[in-house]
């Protein structure tokens, strides 16, 4: 019950001649008897504060001087007083359970314990709870909820910050929380606890050099060949490879003259190659783009399931080359011509497969005969031809073996070189003639003095 007081004294002089106070109260109270001059009564006023909520009462106060030698009582004060107060309820705490199994589950994924005040008397009248949970895990995350007000519940938040095992003892710190109202104060209750189980899983982490892969440059003929591109089941920011996904790599291209396989199934921490195959029988580009398909494989763990990851892609290039294909008559026939014509023999550099895709052609001709004057051509593209030019230097016969040497011109493609190829000689035939040259042996003529008729 709830009681408050007041105190009385009787001020009068204590001398034998000044009379007693007496206290006397009606309704939810109670007095004091007389009291002598110089003491003190208290009167006492009370409502019932066993059950929460608003409360109130009354009461009348009487204070008198109590009559002696036949005088009678005589009543100093009086008056009737209202009595008011709002009865609280300590907050009550239930748990809804005192073991959580989280089971397999991903980081950052989690779950909750509910946390309830139930309504005592009326909620109204009742504090809120406060929670606060502690953990010595360091790979579970705790959100506390709240202040949860009489009738409510609370989530305490669990999350799986990192991967690793979760086993741990939540420790639930419980306040009754008055909220501030006068004359109230919080109360801390008895502490409850939680225990913990299961294991965070993070989905693999799939990594690879670049976006860009160069196979390089290729001779056509030059049969099969591989490269490999690295890619890695990284291990996550503050992870734990023990609790990470295995990854599944596919690998595909569009080219026909490519082809690529795959690592098997990568472990947390481990790397594999994608193994590129090129087929360099014909030339032509290998420029292709690679697809790179990754799944994050659970492994059977229960409760998980594999996630398809995003894919990525990687721009390939490289090219496959001919070498230059020369061709030229085997005979050149210049008949008989005058000194210092010239005559052409065409040079091709005939295109293969793709005139993009092969070399220039260089050519060096010599001959020997020395009445022949050669005029080399520029660098012939493949599809094009060029002229040696054959001049007649020298009058006199003009039969002889031109040698042509001649190079496959990379054109400073990266990873090719220059290639010397087969020579090849062609027959010339032919003539020079010069022109006759007139000598006259004087330039004047005398006859003299003749006669008419006279022959000399």
């Amino acid at each position: 019950n709830l009681v408050n007081t007041r105190t009385f004294a009787n001020d009068a002089v204590n001398d034998a001649f000044s009379e007693k106070l007496v206290g006397t109260v009606t309704g939810a109270g109670t007095g004091f008897t007389a009291i002598a001059p110089g003491a003190t009564g208290t009167v006492s006023f009370g409502l019932d504060g066993s059950v929460a909520g608003a409360k109130s009462g009354a009461a009348t106060v009487s204070i008198a001087s109590v009559g002696v030698g036949g005088f009678a009582d005589t009543v100093l004060r009086s008056g009737a007083i209202a009595l008011t107060a709002n009865v609280y309820d300590y907050a009550s705490a239930t748990v809804d359970t005192t073991s959580l199994s989280l089971g397999n589950l991903r980081t950052g994924t989690g779950s909750a314990v509910n946390v309830t005040n139930p309504v005592v008397t009326t909620a109204a009248f009742q504090d809120k709870l406060a929670v606060v949970g502690t953990k010595t895990n360091g790979n579970l995350a705790l959100v506390n909820p709240a202040a949860i007000a009489a009738g409510n519940t609370g989530a305490l938040a669990l999350t799986a910050a990192k991967a690793g095992l979760l086993d741990d003892t939540i420790t639930l710190g419980l306040t009754s929380n008055a909220n501030g109202v006068a004359g109230l104060s919080n109360l801390a209750l008895a502490n409850q606890s939680v225990a913990v189980t299961g294991a965070a899983y993070d989905y693999a982490t799939p990594q690879f050099t670049g976006t860009t892969y160069s196979l390089g440059n290729v001779r056509a003929g030059s049969g099969t060949q591989t490269r490999t591109l690295v890619v890695a089941n990284a291990v996550g920011v503050n992870g734990n490879a023990a609790y990470q996904d295995s990854l599944d790599v596919t690998a595909g291209v569009t080219r026909s003259n490519l082809s690529a396989s795959t690592p098997g199934n990568l472990l947390a921490g481990t790397t594999g190659n994608v193994v590129l195959t090129l087929d360099a029988t014909t030339a032509g580009s290998l420029a292709d783009t690679l697809t790179l398909g990754f799944i994050s494989n659970a492994n059977g763990v229960l409760g998980l399931t594999n996630l398809g990851l995003a894919n990525g892609t990687v721009a390939v290039t490289g090219g496959v080359y001919d070498l230059a294909q020369p061709t030229v008559a085997a005979t050149l026939a210049l008949g008989n011509v005058r000194t210092n014509t010239s005559t052409n023999l065409a040079v091709a550099n005939a295109a293969l497969t793709s005139a993009s895709f092969q070399d220039a052609l260089d050519v060096l001709g010599t001959a020997d005969n020395a009445k022949l004057a050669l005029t080399n051509p520029g660098k012939i593209l493949a599809g094009a031809s060029g002229n040696l030019a054959v001049r007649a230097a020298t009058a006199g016969a003009l039969d002889a073996t031109l040698t042509l040497g001649l190079t496959s011109n990379a054109n400073g493609v990266l990873g090719l070189s220059n290639q010397a190829l087969a020579g090849q000689t062609v027959s010339v035939t032919g003539a020079a003639f010069d022109l006759a040259r007139a000598t006259l042996g004087a330039t004047t003529v005398v006859f003299g003095n003749v006669r008419t008729g006279t022959s000399r």
